[in-house]
């Protein structure tokens, strides 16, 4: 059972990791769905980032209930849950990222990094956070290479 609550407790970061070794794994074997250089227009970048944040907030709800589950097999259940929406969530969260940065004509990895560096100043500046999460709706607004 305390394998199943340390399991749980570590929904997010495991799920993340499995996200981004999918996303390095499809870039190699050239996976259709999981493929960056696949262009992305404005309107689904848009939905599709309040569709994976929205799976996302599925998977913190899920996957931490496994640490109060009382029986072994509601544990696993909360288990399969929780990361089933956590890696479908964040992988579809960065794909539609890297997608419309290739669109848009950065190389697709910027996207993650920019994600990773914006997380990372919350810590030394609220104000800075603020101001590069505002840095992702720039991809809203910069024409595509197909709409030139």
């Amino acid at each position: 059972m305390e394998i199943i609550k340390w399991i749980g407790f570590n929904t997010i970061p495991i799920g993340i990791t499995i996200s981004i070794f999918l996303l390095i794994y499809g870039k190699i074997r050239h996976i259709k769905y999981l493929d960056p250089e696949v262009p992305l227009g404005r309107l689904l970048f848009f939905l599709g980032n309040i569709f994976a944040l929205g799976i996302g907030f599925l998977s913190v709800k899920y996957g931490p209930q496994a640490m109060d589950s009382k029986t072994i097999a509601e544990g696993i259940m909360y288990i399969i849950l929780g990361y089933s929406f956590c890696i479908y969530g964040f992988t579809f969260f960065f794909m539609t990222g890297m997608r419309r940065a290739y669109d848009i004509g950065f190389p697709f990895w910027i996207y993650p990094v920019f994600i990773v560096v914006t997380s990372l100043s919350r810590l030394v500046n609220e104000d800075i956070y603020e101001f590069l999460l505002l840095g992702m709706y720039i991809f809203l607004l910069q024409p595509g290479r197909t709409s030139e």
